[in-house]
């Protein structure tokens, strides 16, 4: 995993990654865990309708919805 695919956000660590598709794209994968004890929080493949061109898109794109899914959960460690 490159060091752009690693982020922390209150409290939690998010894995994100550009999972590769038969046609050259990408779909966007993030894996979240507390960042006090790694425990898994969420793991998130997203669907077909979210393939990207390019990889940096598709971290982006799951690192976008991992903030915005530990922000409206109100879960913060």
């Amino acid at each position: 995993m490159r060091g752009d695919e690693h982020f922390q956000h209150r409290g939690y660590v998010l894995d994100c990654a550009p999972a590769p598709t038969d046609d050259g794209g990408f779909l966007p994968c993030v894996v979240v865990s507390r960042a006090s004890d790694g425990e898994l929080i969420a793991n998130r493949y997203f669907p077909a309708g979210s393939r990207c061109n390019v990889d940096a898109v598709a971290v982006a794109h799951a690192r976008d919805w991992a903030v915005q899914w530990i922000d409206s959960s109100h879960c913060f460690v």
